[in-house]
């Protein structure tokens, strides 16, 4: 953001003198981020990708978001605007909010901070819940029908890739799906964060100290943002390091106690047998739904060539497959 645009944003806020400006290399680029110091303390300005802005969802959000900050739950203090009290600045054609900045560190890989980060999975969903009837529509990873049509192409669109890999990734995509449906609608549902994954939150002393990123709240059944958390947070290197060193054949099965116990402890209803059955199924199709898009998108993740991403989602496809009884009993009796 250039200086002037920095500016003639900030001066819709009250936080007193500002002092220094920094960029903040975190997140997507197409929505930029700076770090405000001013007398009235420390900020994180950021301007939203328009790409992603809907008018609707983006209100839904900001109500959400305020809602569970008069919560007393750890998301970023949105700032309210000078002019309208509200948390959103819509300014020539862009739009802005400001939090203030919360200290922390990421996740250290520890059954302890997966206990902490189920346990605020619980609050999240318990504290939203009251705001199902009002959200936006939105879709979940469950049953995408462009994701199988993606997969089942892949070796199409990715001709490099191996053709028995890309066969492998779409008939998991289709098991893990069939076995989720039949019980889908009767799972309970709620206001999900729909991101849950250790780079969307910071931890301190007490485990979670601060949860953001809403930008993907949406209404789904509430297993199916545990199953995706669990998936994240069971990684071998705890989700923090270098993604070279994530083992596929390797989950944590104690992190993953850990964050179902977590989540028992605080939630106020408890997990449903129902829900414990289709847990297993719900983190292998979140796996290949995610492989899927980066595969079909481009064609490679991170450093890894695309070979060897399909080998590794297919790798850890298969752990999963086999731990199907093993993840579906970590809920307890």
């Amino acid at each position: 953001m250039r200086s002037e645009e920095l500016r003639e944003a900030l001066s819709h806020w009250d936080i007193g003198s500002i002092s220094s400006i920094q960029a903040l290399q975190a997140g997507s680029r197409r929505a930029p981020k700076v770090i405000v110091e001013a007398t009235d303390g420390r900020f994180m300005l950021k301007r939203l990708a328009k790409a992603r802005v809907n008018p609707d969802r983006l209100a839904f959000q900001h109500r959400l978001h305020r809602s569970l900050q008069g919560s007393g739950y750890p998301v970023p203090e949105l700032m309210l605007v000078r002019s309208n009290a509200g948390s959103l600045l819509e300014l020539k054609g862009e739009r802005y909010e400001l939090c203030r900045f919360i200290e922390g560190r990421r996740y250290d890989g520890s059954p302890a901070d997966a206990t902490s980060s189920g346990s605020r999975m619980a609050g999240f969903h318990d504290l939203a819940d009251r705001h199902t009837d009002t959200a936006p529509p939105g879709g979940g990873f469950h049953a995408r029908q462009d994701v199988a049509r993606a997969a089942a192409a892949l070796h199409v669109t990715r001709p490099e890739l191996n053709r028995s890999m890309c066969d492998l990734l779409y008939a998991a995509i289709k098991t893990a799906t069939r076995n989720v449906a039949p019980d889908w609608v009767q799972l309970p549902t709620t206001v999900t964060h729909g991101d849950w994954h250790p780079g969307n939150m910071l931890f301190g002393a007490w485990g979670v100290s601060a949860v953001f990123d809403l930008e993907t709240v949406r209404v789904e059944p509430r297993v199916a943002e545990l199953a995706n958390g669990l998936l994240h947070f069971s990684m071998s290197t705890g989700g923090a390091g270098d993604p070279a060193q994530v083992s596929a054949t390797e989950m944590d099965i104690d992190v993953m106690q850990a964050m179902i116990k977590g989540y028992t402890l605080v939630t106020r209803t408890p997990l449903q047998a129902v829900e414990a059955k289709v847990l297993p199924w719900l983190m292998l199709e979140a796996l290949l739904v995610e492989g899927t898009i980066v595969l079909h998108r481009k064609g490679r993740f991170g450093s890894w060539s695309g070979e060897v991403f399909l080998q590794f989602v297919c790798d850890r496809a298969e752990v999963i497959r086999q731990s199907v009884d093993t993840i579906t009993e970590l809920h307890g009796p």
